[in-house]
């Protein structure tokens, strides 16, 4: 697909660019079908039964990758309908097929990400006990009310020392106290759902001409970067006894000190594009690239339980986070680079505010016991 790209923007001549199209669509197509029977293969002697796929760690990230395979035969097919009709409107159905192969090409390249999550773990075939059941799958999923006061800090576990933290990944902490622990996560989780959901909901009334106040619902994302670094890791600076800089060195507190960067930069830059403020071309790409990197990211975040089943079931709330979000992100790409008479423009415009919105629906109801 990249070298499609690449072909289509140095070609000129419209009779070139319409013969690549229409050989690379054959090619594709085969190529497409291959990779799939391939990995429906693999995941039959991989994941094995359907408790290997609902059940295990394995098995949620062969559904994410499901999914996102979902999305790129959708763009795919929106692709091949355009090869066989580019000659009713050779530039513009051009132009639409390479918006539409550059967002296959970055929801192939998450999945690649994911794709290397999935080898960290075993297979679910070789984990035959101790699988999530469907029982337990949905008492920790039923919707209870979001908890939007937290635990003291003086009631949390004691701060890990940071060089055990670092260099041993197995350690695990005293029994004791994980309950307020959790408790506190669950907290941070919910309050930033609150803050996505109020996101989404704003960025969706902003399709209304009468709501165009609510343009500026990237002033929220502000408010929830200070929080998550003030409020995601307690053993650390401002709220425990880990220096700022020091602390960095644990692997959970860098993703989360780079997702609250992420999140920081995405809301300047979108706050001046909606308000007119920042007019250069490439500012508009901050929100969607930021939103659909910082969801790849959790494929690669892991909270260590000492619990397989808990571990999973927390897997299983990133990995929603994960899917969501990436749809957000390049839902927004496709409203920004798609022209403006574009139906399928309009469509990505109502779809990436509710993919946010679900993003923040995940987030309150997520919990950790």
């Amino acid at each position: 697909m990249p070298f499609l790209l690449i072909t289509l923007k140095r070609t000129e001549n419209i009779a070139v660019a319409r013969r690549v199209v229409a050989r690379f669509s054959r090619m594709a197509m085969v190529a497409a079908a291959l990779l799939l029977a391939a990995g429906i293969g693999l995941a039959w002697f991989y994941v094995a039964s359907p408790s290997g796929l609902y059940g295990t760690t394995y098995g949620v990230l062969v559904m994410v990758k499901a999914y996102l395979l979902a999305l790129i035969l959708m763009l795919g097919a929106a692709n091949w309908y355009v090869a066989r009709e580019v000659e009713r409107a050779p530039l513009r159905l051009l132009m639409r097929l390479r918006r539409f192969a550059e967002v296959e090409v970055a929801l192939g390249l998450t999945a690649i990400l994911a794709a290397a999550a999935l080898t960290s773990q075993p297979p679910a075939a070789d984990m035959p006990m101790d699988r999530l059941t469907l029982h337990e799958i949905h008492t920790r999923m039923r919707w209870e009310t979001p908890r939007l006061k937290s635990p003291p800090l003086a009631a949390l576990l004691p701060p890990t020392p940071i060089d055990v933290a670092v260099k041993d990944a197995q350690y695990q902490p005293p029994a004791s106290g994980d309950a307020n622990d959790a408790a506190w996560s669950e907290y941070n989780h919910h309050w930033a759902g609150l803050v996505v959901l109020l996101a989404g909901a704003l960025a969706l009334a902003s399709r209304f001409r009468r709501m165009r106040w609510a343009r500026f619902w990237p002033v929220s994302f502000a408010g929830l970067a200070v929080f998550i670094l003030l409020r995601a890791d307690p053993e650390n600076w401002p709220l425990g006894p880990r220096p700022f800089w020091e602390s960095f060195f644990a692997p959970d507190v860098l993703q989360h000190r780079a997702a609250a960067a992420l999140i920081l930069a995405f809301a300047v830059f979108e706050c001046a594009v909606q308000a007119g403020k920042l007019r250069a071309v490439w500012a508009r790409y901050a929100f969607p690239l930021m939103c659909a990197a910082g969801a790849a990211l959790l494929f690669t975040h892991n909270h260590s339980l000492g619990d397989g089943k808990n571990e999973v079931l927390v897997m299983m709330s990133h990995s929603a986070l994960a899917m969501f979000g990436v749809t957000a992100g390049w839902a927004r790409w496709l409203e920004l680079r798609l022209p403006k008479e574009e139906g399928e423009r309009r469509i990505a415009g109502y779809v990436w505010p509710v993919a946010l919105m679900l993003v923040g629906m995940v987030l309150l109801d997520y919990r950790e016991m």
